[in-house]
C-alpha cells in the first residue's frame, strides 16, 4: 500500500532532468553517485539511498514530497490520510522487500562459496607444489581462517537491521553475542549498516583469494622473503583489507 513504484519514480526523475536540460552524468554530479546509478533509478531497477533524497530534490527543483509522490503537487497543505501515508513511504522507504533479502543473502552465499572453494584449491595447489602443510599453516592458514571466518559472520549471522538507538545516539561499538566491532571515528547506523556489511563480505573473500598468489609469487621472486617475514607483513595488509573498506563505505554513508 504504501511502497514507491520504481518504475513510476524512474520516469518522474527522467522527465525532471530532462527538463532542467541535465544529462545524467551532470545529476550524478550534483548528488555524489555514479551515472550508473541515475540510469538505474530511472529505468527503475533500483532506488536513490535515502540519505539522497534531499540533495536530489534540490537538484531536480522540488520538494522531498514531490520526490516521494512521482509527481509535482500543486496545494501546500495535504489531508491527514495523505500525510499518513507519506510518512509510511519515508518509514518503508530503505526496507528491502523479502524478494529483495532473498536475492542479496543468496548472492552473499554464492560469494562465499565461490571464495572458500578458491581459497582451498590454492592451498591444494600449494601443497601440490610442493610446500609443505606446516609452511603453509604459519604463513596462510591464520588469515585464511580469520577472514573466511569473519565472512561467515557477516554473510549468515550478522542482523540486516541495528537497533533503534544506534540512530538516535553515536555509536562507534558493534555488538552482537560474543561479537565485538569497535571502529574509532565512525558511527553506527541503519543508513550505512548494509552497506559496511556488503563490502566487509567482497573484501574479505578477495583478500583471501589473493593471498595464497601473493605468497606463491613471492616465493618464486623472494624465497628468503617469503621464509623470513611475509607473515609479519601479511598483519597490516589483513587490518587493512578487513576494516579499510569497512572504513570508507561507513563514512560514505553516515
Amino acid at each position: 500500500m504504501y511502497e514507491i513504484d520504481k518504475e513510476k519514480f524512474g520516469e518522474f526523475v527522467a522527465g525532471l532532468r530532462r527538463e532542467q536540460s541535465m544529462t545524467q552524468k551532470d545529476l550524478a554530479s550534483k548528488v555524489y553517485v555514479s551515472d550508473k546509478a541515475v540510469s538505474k533509478w530511472e529505468r527503475g531497477l533500483s532506488m536513490p539511498d535515502i540519505t539522497l533524497l534531499i540533495p536530489l530534490s534540490q537538484a531536480l527543483g522540488v520538494s522531498v514530497t514531490e520526490l516521494l509522490e512521482c509527481q509535482r503537487m500543486e496545494q501546500d497543505t495535504m489531508d491527514s490520510n495523505h500525510v499518513e501515508e507519506l510518512m509510511h513511504k519515508v518509514i518503508t522507504y530503505s526496507e528491502e522487500t523479502p524478494e529483495e533479502r532473498h536475492r542479496r543473502r543468496r548472492r552473499e552465499a554464492i560469494l562465499f562459496g565461490a571464495g572458500l572453494a578458491a581459497v582451498t584449491l590454492e592451498l591444494l595447489g600449494l601443497r601440490a607444489l610442493g610446500y609443505s602443510w606446516g609452511v603453509i599453516c604459519l604463513n596462510l592458514l591464520t588469515y585464511e581462517l580469520l577472514l573466511m571466518g569473519f565472512c561467515a559472520y557477516f554473510c549468515f549471522f550478522a542482523k540486516d537491521t541495528l537497533p533503534e538507538y544506534y540512530d538516535e545516539y553515536e555509536i562507534n561499538v558493534y555488538s552482537d553475542g560474543i561479537f565485538r566491532m569497535d571502529m574509532p571515528g565512525i558511527h553506527f547506523n541503519n543508513r550505512n549498516w548494509r552497506p559496511i556489511k556488503r563490502v566487509a563480505i567482497r573484501g574479505m573473500v578477495l583478500f583471501a583469494v589473493v593471498l595464497p598468489m601473493l605468497y606463491f609469487l613471492c616465493g618464486l621472486l623472494l624465497p628468503a622473503f617469503v621464509e623470513s617475514v611475509f607473515v609479519f607483513v601479511c598483519m597490516p595488509l589483513f587490518f587493512v583489507a578487513l576494516f579499510g573498506p569497512m572504513y570508507a563505505e561507513a563514512k560514505r554513508y553516515e
